[in-house]
């Protein structure tokens, strides 16, 4: 619960702190000390008092524990202001996680983005001198839009708020855009006879660099004479008649309505007040504010009209809202974010009662992260940090069995190191099959249970300033097939078959085309048939042991794949006959016919050659050499009596040697 001091006190401590002096505000910073919730938010003056309420603090003397908003978890927000509660200190100090850092209190939008995205990278806040905030704070209140290009944090639209112009006496109740531009830039000093004493918030607020932008200047063209006050404090802007300074009319109202701690209700009793303000392209002017059963309400036209009206944003880390990223937070995405069916709990009913009572405007857009819908994309806003992005991985995919491995090389590193990998399957048509999101540290993801088809997978990295390039693959998933091959050992001149047969997964017959091949020679093919070929190699492979390559081209539900299979070759088995007289003279010479034949012999098989011996017993007798697998041989004169004799074939490198029957020559 928020509690008051008494005045007294709170004198005090702005004299110690050096601060201003308030009239009975309420504490805002989570209460008793010590108390730490899990959602940390820091930042902007003028959306500080509808967050503290959303917390479910006393805001202002009034409790609001029944309307906190809470994710699915339970989960609350810590909102912690932009100076300190109490004594307006602008140099206090918070801490916002049990036994965390100290660091400076965060005043103004600027300082809030700045805050988180030191929070995300480690850094010191709030410069070089301060303390690593890391892990610190998990959104910033923010009345600007981005102040630097990229993707890292995405501004969440929270309500409609306006700016108008605070200004004192009754020569500044009406002013143009051209008036505004004119004082604020040092070129007009009386309006109306009366002198004009602009100020503006204090640098970093998310109203001044609106306010300036609206009225078409920046920073480096504001008149140096215009003094910076505290944001949305009336009270010590307006001190004197033509006094003016830009003002969120959201805050004004809560102030002036007693619903918010109150910094401006004396400057309004001195006649302090919004000017109406010529719009551009209107008639007349417009007031920021009207009264409605004697309280302040705003005036949708000013609150709607491009020039003035804003949408003030709660920022986040992009990807703690992203719910395929391993840095998804469900309870800042239950808290802060609308999408599809899903109602951040900043937009309930009774959430948006709260932000209208602080004089905000709710819109049907709150809490939308689409950015056709006023959500909007930023980079870190840390000055001199390196904004680029990770380089494409190298990537190689290897399809399997209904599905997909991914394998990858991570890119050169950049200044931010690398925080994860996002890698995505799209189909045919276009549509993203599958999403993941993968650390730093992984180099391989593998999609299954994938339909046939083609797809395109890409893999890309990231750092805190986003996502880099993809690396993209094209290609086919379909389902496994097995290849079995087998081969019978053949002897030299037969003609050796290889068995293949092919299986599907899921069901698939196979059909198409195998191969042989033995080294990069292709030795034969053939197309299945019921899942299995007969392949016939040449029947002149030379006598070995072969190890053949036997794959299968797949079809367009399987595959390929290969096997192997071996191949034994051996020498072919001969036949020896001969022919010889069955007597000879002892004067006269025999001649032998010898034919050889071996297995296979055709008119491609093969034919016998080497020599043929002649012996009686063991005896060698003659020699002579096949051609086309005979001979002829002339036996030396053999003495008077029987001679039994046989003709031994001596092989070859491809066919065995082997020894004839034998046969009997009588000599007389």
């Amino acid at each position: 619960m928020r509690t008051t001091r008494s005045t007294a006190a709170l004198v005090a401590a702005a004299v110690v702190a050096g601060g201003l002096a308030l009239s009975s505000p309420a504490y805002a910073d989570p209460t008793p000390a010590g108390t730490f919730r899990q959602l940390v938010g820091v930042g902007s003056d003028t959306t500080q008092d509808v967050l503290n309420a959303l917390a479910g603090d006393t805001v202002n003397g009034k409790s609001y524990t029944g309307t906190a908003v809470k994710a699915a978890s339970g989960a609350r927000i810590a909102s912690y202001d932009a100076i300190e509660p109490g004594t307006g200190s602008t140099t206090s100090k918070i801490t916002t996680r049990s036994g965390g850092p100290t660091f400076l209190r965060p005043n103004g939008s600027g300082a809030g983005r700045l805050a988180l995205t030191e929070s995300l990278s480690g850094d010191k806040y709030p410069d070089s001198a301060g303390v690593s905030v890391k892990g610190q704070i998990d959104f910033a209140r923010s009345s600007s839009g981005p102040s630097a290009s990229g993707g890292a944090l995405t501004y969440i639209p929270f309500a409609r708020d306006a700016v108008g112009v605070a200004v004192r006496g009754p020569a500044l109740g009406t002013l143009t855009v051209e008036q505004l531009h004119d004082i604020y830039s040092g070129s007009l000093t009386k309006v109306n006879g009366q002198t004009v004493y602009p100020k503006i918030p204090q640098s970093g607020s998310g109203t001044r660099k609106f306010f300036l932008a609206s009225i078409g200047l920046s920073d480096a063209t504001l008149s140096p004479t215009v003094a910076a006050v505290q944001e949305n404090q009336a009270d010590t802007a307006l001190t004197q008649d033509g006094a003016l300074v830009p003002f969120s009319v959201g805050s004004w109202i809560a102030q002036i309505n007693g619903v918010s701690p109150d910094y401006s209700k004396s400057a309004a009793a001195a006649g302090g007040q919004l000017a109406a303000v010529k719009l551009p392209g209107d008639n007349g002017a417009t007031s920021p504010v009207t009264t409605v059963n004697g309280k302040l309400a705003p005036v949708n036209a000013y609150y709607e009209n491009a020039t003035f009206g804003r949408d003030v944003y709660n920022v986040v880390p992009s990807r703690a809202i992203d719910p395929t990223s391993i840095f998804f937070d469900k309870d800042l995405y239950d808290v802060f974010v609308t999408s599809g069916s899903h109602t951040a709990a900043m937009a309930s009913d009774a959430a948006e009662k709260v932000i209208a009572d602080f004089g905000f405007v709710n819109e049907s857009y709150n809490g939308s992260v689409n950015l056709t819908r006023h959500a909007k994309l930023g980079g870190l806003e840390q000055s001199g940090l390196d904004v680029s992005t990770p380089a494409a991985p190298a990537l190689k995919a290897t399809p399997g069995d209904a599905s997909l491995k991914l394998s990858w090389t991570a890119p050169a590193a950049t200044a931010l190191p690398l925080t994860d990998y996002r890698v995505t399957l799209t189909g045919s048509d276009g549509a993203v099959v599958a999403t993941k999101d993968v650390t730093a540290g992984t180099t391989s993801y593998t999609f299954s249970g994938l339909a046939v088809g083609s797809y395109t997978a890409t893999v890309a990295a990231a750092n805190l300033n986003g996502t880099g390039p993809a690396a993209t693959w094209k290609g086919s998933v379909k389902y496994v097939s097995t290849t079995k091959a087998t081969a019978a050992t053949t002897a030299y001149g037969r003609t050796p078959k290889v068995a293949v047969t092919v299986t599907g997964s899921h069901g698939v017959a196979p059909t198409g085309k195998v191969t042989v091949k033995e080294g990069g020679t292709v030795l034969g093919s053939g197309t299945l048939s019921g899942g299995k070929v007969t392949v016939s190699l040449s029947n002149h492979l030379k006598v070995a042991t072969h190890t053949l390559s036997v794959s299968y081209a797949g079809n367009t539900k399987l595959n390929a794949s290969a096997t192997t299979a071996t191949l034994k070759i051996t020498k072919a088995m001969p036949t020896v006959t001969s022919s010889a007289p069955a007597t000879v003279s002892h004067t006269a010479r025999a001649k032998v016919s010898v034919k050889v034949t071996a297995t296979g012999t055709t008119p491609t098989g093969t034919t016998p050659t080497g020599t043929v011996r002649i012996y009686e017993g063991t005896k060698l007798r003659a020699t002579g050499t096949l051609s086309g697998g005979k001979v002829t041989i002339t036996l030396p004169k053999l003495s008077r009596g029987k001679h039994v004799l046989h003709a031994s074939y001596a092989g070859s490198s491809t066919v065995n040697h082997k020894a004839g029957a034998d046969f009997t020559i009588k000599s007389t």
